[in-house]
C-alpha cells in the first residue's frame, strides 16, 4: 500500500512521518532524497553547479541549501529550473525504493509539493497534516528561517483549504504530541485493516 504524507511547510510533516515509522511504516522522504542525488560525485550536483554557479558550492564541497534556498526562493524560473533537475532523479530513487517492499507493507512516501506536483493519483491513499500559521511561523523561526522567508515559501505553496479537500485523512496538528500520536494511531490501525482486506 502506498500512502502519501504531505502538508504546508512547517506543519510537522516530518514529525508525523517518524509516528508512522514507528509504528511499522516503511517511510520515505523526498526532502532526504532531494540531498541525497545532489550530493558530491552525483550527476545531480553536476547539473546543479552547471545552472547555478560554483558559488553555491560550500568549503567542504556540497553544495550550500541556504544559499540555493536564496536563489530559488527570489526567482520562480530558478525554481523551476532546480525541480526539473532534483524531481525526476528523487522520483526515481523513490521507484527504486518502493519496488524492493511487498505488497503487505505500507509504504509512506512524505512529499512537501505532493497536490502542486498533481502527483495524488500515484498514492492509494492520502494523508494531509495542516497547522495553524502561528504554530507553522514557531517552528520554522526553531529551524532558523525568519518569518518573511517563512511566509515567503509558504505563499509558494497551495494553500490549506486545498489540501484538506484532497485528503482521505486530516491531521490537525495544532496540540501536543500525545495528542499527535493519537490521531496518527488512528489512522495507521485503519490502513491496516485496508491493506489486510485489499
Amino acid at each position: 500500500m502506498k500512502v502519501g504524507l504531505t502538508g504546508g511547510i512547517g506543519a510537522g510533516k516530518s514529525t508525523v512521518a517518524d509516528l508512522f515509522s514507528k509504528k511499522g511504516a516503511i517511510v520515505i522522504r523526498a526532502d532526504e532524497l532531494s540531498r541525497q542525488v545532489i550530493e558530491p560525485a552525483t550527476s545531480g550536483f553536476a547539473s546543479v553547479v552547471s545552472r547555478f554557479g560554483q558559488e553555491i558550492v560550500d568549503e567542504n564541497g556540497f553544495i550550500s541549501r541556504t544559499k540555493l534556498a536564496d536563489i530559488v526562493f527570489k526567482d520562480d524560473l530558478a525554481l523551476q529550473d532546480l525541480e526539473n533537475i532534483i524531481h525526476p532523479l528523487v522520483r526515481s530513487k523513490t521507484n527504486e525504493i518502493m519496488s524492493n517492499q511487498t505488497s503487505e507493507t505500507i509504504i509512506v512516501n512524505e512529499v512537501p509539493l505532493l497536490l502542486e506536483k498533481n502527483m495524488k493519483d500515484l498514492y492509494d491513499f492520502l494523508v494531509v497534516v495542516v497547522s495553524s500559521q502561528k504554530n507553522r511561523l514557531d517552528r520554522l523561526a526553531k529551524n532558523g528561517l525568519t518569518a518573511k522567508q517563512a511566509l515567503s515559501r509558504m505563499a509558494k505553496q497551495i494553500d490549506d483549504e486545498t489540501r484538506k479537500n484532497a485528503a482521505d485523512f486530516l491531521i490537525v496538528n495544532d496540540g501536543n504530541l500525545e495528542q499527535l500520536d493519537s490521531d496518527v494511531e488512528r489512522i495507521w490501525q485503519t490502513l491496516k485493516e485496508r491493506n489486510f482486506k485489499s
